[in-house]
């Protein structure tokens, strides 16, 4: 039997307790786990409880069968209920079951799909959230466990398993909010029941998804085995970027990986991939950052090479801040046209600098507002002499650049920048409301406001006054 690789769904599975026996109440209650099996909905399919991890209806293994609209009740006994939180749930579809899509035509070749363990999901009080993201990263996760073990995979080795288990659940969370955030969409909503709500679009990105999510679990372990002592580290295959020429995303599919050593100090990179995401076909991005600290002032070097029409623009940039509440400092930052990153690489801060007056208001380490003020080449700032003088400046250097800027929030001053832009930031520690709501305005009289929800979504306002936000008035989202 082959195991399938389209895409499918156990909405709302419900793991709750009902008693077992009659009247008086002293039989052990058991463990009902239900939910639907979704393409289309199948019915005819055998859902049991895999103990032994074979994807084998064994003798012993609590199983039903979906009804019409893929619902099915598995009643676990007492005997099996830890057990349900630790092995996986597998759905054989024979030949002969029903996919509503196609209700003419009976299923003609036999499959089976599995819906990950407990343990690997994100979870709701009693509800579990099944998703393909948990679905078909699970061979990937499966692989891992059996790797971090001699013997084969039981529910008794996965109980004796509890950090390995904790690390994997939250790297499938880590993973889901990715998702959220790259594509504003919550993984409950890209994998919720399309046939009950009829939304087509969403059940396509659901599918198209599917083989980059697989990789990028599986290259994420991978990645954390190479650099074990990353605070960060991941791997994201991601389908489409931005195209502001056509005003919608391009169709290929791209590669992202992130290490971060330590605060400050990470390398990124992305390469353009072939359909099946095995062959890297050109380098899109690479960002590099090295962070020190001495004498009061945090210096950041950054080099960023990003893909032109014919070249790559590279950008070097030196970003020099006083450690402070109220801090000041200065961008410097050396724009180019190169051929390949070592070119980037090799470019030093002199000569046609754009230079950034910045200023910033911290609150127990969170970023209340800023103010920044650009001044092109041949603009001169006032502050031309703090170019190029990362081993020597110290935080008296940059501190009399505060004085010069105008740090209200509504303010409109420009000093003579070319170009500025201002911004607040409200965070909130409240699970009901949103992580953090970012205001903006600048020299265009264009303000824009984005709102950050914890699950990763987020939601886009512009207009031309902070009264006037709404989110018709932004292009491209």
């Amino acid at each position: 039997m082959k195991v399938c690789s389209k895409l499918f769904l156990l909405s709302a599975i419900s793991a709750t307790l009902t008693g077992c026996g009659g009247g008086g109440g002293s039989a052990s209650p058991a463990l009902s786990i239900s939910g639907k099996a979704i393409d289309g909905y199948i019915s005819g399919a055998t859902v049991f409880l895999d103990l032994n991890f074979n994807k084998r209806l064994d003798s012993n293994e609590p199983s039903a069968v979906t009804e019409t609209q893929g619902e099915f009740d598995l009643s676990v006994p007492e005997i099996y209920k830890q057990c349900a939180q630790y092995v996986p749930v597998v759905v054989d579809v024979p030949v002969g079951a029903i996919d509503s899509d196609f209700p003419d035509t009976p299923i003609e070749e036999a499959y089976s799909m599995v819906f990950p363990p407990q343990f690997a999901l994100s979870t709701d009080q009693d509800l579990l959230n099944l998703t393909p993201l948990t679905s078909v990263v699970w061979s990937q996760v499966e692989q891992e466990l059996a790797d971090n073990r001699s013997g084969e995979l039981s529910c008794d080795s996965l109980l004796k398993e509890q950090a390995l288990r904790e690390e994997i659940a939250q790297r499938l969370q880590e993973q889901e909010w990715r998702v959220a955030n790259r594509y504003n969409v919550t993984v409950d909503e890209l994998y919720s029941d399309y046939i009950a709500s009829n939304n087509d679009a969403l059940h396509q990105l659901a599918q198209d998804l599917v083989p980059g999510l697989q990789k990028s679990y599986e290259q994420t372990v991978a990645l954390l085995k190479q650099y074990p002592n990353a605070e960060l580290a991941w791997v994201e295959f991601f389908l489409g970027i931005w195209d502001s020429h056509n005003n919608n995303y391009d169709d290929q599919w791209y590669r992202y990986e992130m290490v971060q050593t330590s605060s400050g100090n990470f390398n990124s990179i992305t390469h353009v991939m072939s359909e099946d995401l095995e062959t890297k076909l050109q380098l899109h991005n690479k960002e590099s950052m090295v962070t020190t600290q001495r004498d009061g002032v945090n210096i950041e070097q950054t080099l960023t090479l990003e893909k032109g029409t014919s070249n790559y623009h590279c950008a070097i940039s030196e970003w020099l801040e006083t450690l402070t509440a109220d801090s000041s400092g200065v961008r410097n930052t050396l724009y180019a046209e190169v051929a390949d990153w070592p070119s980037c690489n090799a470019a030093q801060v002199v000569g046609e600098v754009t230079q950034a007056l910045v200023t910033k208001n911290y609150q127990d380490g969170a970023l209340l507002s800023y103010t920044e003020h650009t001044y092109n080449p041949g603009n001169d700032s006032g502050f031309t002499d703090l170019i190029g003088v990362t081993d020597t400046v110290t935080a008296a250097d940059l501190s009399p650049v505060r004085d010069a800027i105008d740090t209200d929030f509504y303010s409109e001053q420009g000093h003579g920048a070319d170009h500025w832009s201002r911004v607040r930031n409200e965070f909130s520690d409240q699970p009901s409301q949103p992580s953090q709501i970012m205001t903006s305005h600048n020299n265009d009289g264009q303000w824009q406001r984005q709102t950050n929800y914890r699950n990763g979504t987020h939601k886009t306002e512009c207009g031309d006054s902070e009264q006037t936000l709404s989110e018709s008035q932004c292009q491209g989202n």
